[in-house]
């Protein structure tokens, strides 16, 4: 089978673990980004023409078809049996454009409703849209009568390998209490600057944004960007994965829940009910409601560290055996073979 993948061709991106799986199953794929013919190997130049682009996109539809069309056309040429959409903002025209009889065309959203932009996902006629959030679904199938699934999201343990050592041992080397990482949006520096002005001791690895960062986390900040065997080292060697959803995340977690418990991190994150379809523990043994109770929880397993080692293990062990990269393009293979 050859498999069409559009969207980024980033490492550590969602659509970039699909083409990994795929090929590690021993599938055809290959990802069509946007940008990928851009000239300009200046990464700032890159990004300006970009910026450019999306404006130009969000305000021409002309000129947004014309774009997408080109891509279609590469996609034609590819001739693949499967096209499968990650960006949120392609044109209904693509869709159209690369469908045929015996090739399905499908939208894999990771992101929560506030990525839906001008709503070109619920537009286009895709054969299939699968989101995570089950209150999207609910609205998709029984409101605007789209074919969708649920899925869960997953983790990639070939770029994300837990260390062989101990977690204990790995503790003792990262000497790291709670941390988290990712953007430092406002949402998530507020959280995390309720746990220091209660004293515990975070880190944060990720990227901060040019408005609104929180200056009293300055000292938090490593300055870290983490990827691959490196992003698995730090969040398994860190006592507590601290992981705060984002407020549009309904009835869903985010891709950081499943890399952290992939890695084997002990992890406490925002109380969903979801969680309980997810986890192999009790769901409160290991989240929050409210940042004043896991600021409670996480001194509690700062005292218990045997406590958080044996949770961790057992969901990390049922992450393995069905949250990978792998079990998730079966999942979706077995659900488009159904259309």
């Amino acid at each position: 089978m050859r498999i069409a993948i559009i969207g980024a061709n980033a490492p550590d991106s969602m659509e970039w673990h699909f083409a990994d799986a795929f090929q590690f199953a021993g599938y055809e794929a290959k990802i069509f980004d946007i940008y990928e013919k851009f000239p300009y190997t200046v990464k700032r130049l890159k990004h300006y023409f970009q910026v450019l682009d999306k404006i130009g996109r969000t305000y021409s539809d002309s000129y947004d078809r014309k774009r997408f069309l080109s891509v279609a056309n590469s996609i034609n040429e590819y001739n693949p049996d499967l096209v499968i959409c990650f960006y949120r903002d392609i044109h209904p025209a693509f869709v159209d454009a690369v469908k045929s009889k015996n090739r399905r065309v499908i939208h894999v959203n990771p992101d929560a409703l506030t990525s839906f932009g001008y709503q070109q996902v619920i537009a286009a006629n895709y054969d299939a849209l699968f989101t995570k959030d089950p209150y999207i679904l609910e609205f998709m199938k029984n409101k605007a009568k789209l074919n969708a699934y649920i899925y869960n999201e997953a983790f990639n343990q070939r770029y994300n390998p837990k260390p062989a050592c101990t977690k204990a041992e790995m503790e003792k080397e990262m000497n790291v209490d709670v941390m988290t990482y990712g953007t430092l949006y406002p949402y998530r520096a507020r959280m995390v600057r309720a746990l220091v002005d209660e004293g515990i001791n975070v880190k944060l690895y990720g990227v901060v944004p040019h408005r609104f960062f929180d200056k009293a986390l300055e000292k938090c900040y490593t300055g870290k960007y983490i990827v691959g065997e490196e992003k698995a080292r730090t969040i398994y060697g860190a006592k507590i994965m601290f992981n705060n959803f984002h407020f549009a995340e309904i009835e869903s977690v985010n891709c950081r829940f499943f890399e952290a418990n992939g890695c084997g991190a002990f992890q406490l994150c925002d109380y969903k009910s979801i969680l309980k379809d997810l986890l192999p523990v009790d769901p409160e043994l290991v989240s929050f409601k409210t940042i004043d109770e896991g600021a409670e929880k996480v001194r509690y397993y700062l005292a218990h560290p045997e406590e958080r080692y044996a949770i961790a293990e057992k969901v990390y062990q049922h992450f393995l055996e069905h949250y990978t990269y792998d079990h998730l393009i079966q999942y979706i293979l077995k659900t488009v073979e159904t259309l």
